[in-house]
């Protein structure tokens, strides 16, 4: 039995390998994230923002209004169809076209952008409301119960900059992309590695099995 205790740990090792590494590879590559923080989208999220790169025709993700425009730091032609975090669904899709990183059109032009990040250094302060009206209600309130593809429902915080689109996106391109994921190349290698740590465990441990009697 001693002699098979190398062969066990070879392949537990092998075992832990493969399993943390497809884990991790799973949580940041097999899930879509926010290009600009590393949040995990999830359907309402994915639902609220959607953001083409018009130069590759990529879908690019974004958690909130104020990542939105941070991905125009490493996608400077976009298409943005949003939601007006009060209503939702039951007003019209919002439309911005960006252009080398510079607001083309906004519709409707009355357009805001709640920045409550600013205070509060948290993308889930962040809303866009299609006027000054519902800016104002999201500012009060924080979210609206009735809206349920409202994904962040949380306080936004006194005085935060209610800004048109374009203010916005300056803003938010000089904080930019904070987000790097782990490299794929390295994740991949570590399972590559398990595999072969297992294959070299199970090939040790046939060899030390103990030979079959003949004539048995």
């Amino acid at each position: 039995m001693r002699n098979l205790l190398l062969p066990v740990i070879f392949i537990t090792i092998a075992v832990v390998l493969v399993g943390v590494s497809g884990y991790y590879y799973n949580e940041y590559y097999g899930k879509p994230r926010c290009e600009a923080c590393g949040m995990i989208i999830t359907t309402d999220l994915a639902a609220n923002y959607v953001i083409t790169d018009t130069s590759t025709n990529q879908r690019v993700y974004a958690c909130c209004a104020g990542c939105m425009l941070r991905v125009v730091a490493a996608h400077a032609n976009v298409h943005i169809e949003a939601l007006d975090s009060w209503y939702g669904l039951t007003t019209p899709t919002i439309q911005i076209d960006i252009t080398n990183r510079t607001v083309t059109s906004v519709s409707p032009n009355s357009t805001l952008v709640v920045l409550g990040s600013k205070l509060t250094s948290t993308c889930v302060s962040n809303r866009i409301a299609i006027n000054q009206t519902t800016a104002q209600l999201l500012v009060q309130n924080g979210y609206n119960a009735s809206n349920t593809l409202s994904p962040f429902k949380n306080e936004v915080p006194a005085g935060a900059p209610l800004l048109n689109v374009s203010a916005a996106l300056t803003a938010m391109l000089l904080k930019g992309i904070a987000y790097v994921p782990p490299s794929s190349v390295l994740l991949l290698g570590i399972i590559v590695a398990g595999i072969l740590v297992l294959a070299l465990g199970l090939v040790a441990w046939k060899k030390l099995l103990p030979s079959p009697v003949k004539g048995a």
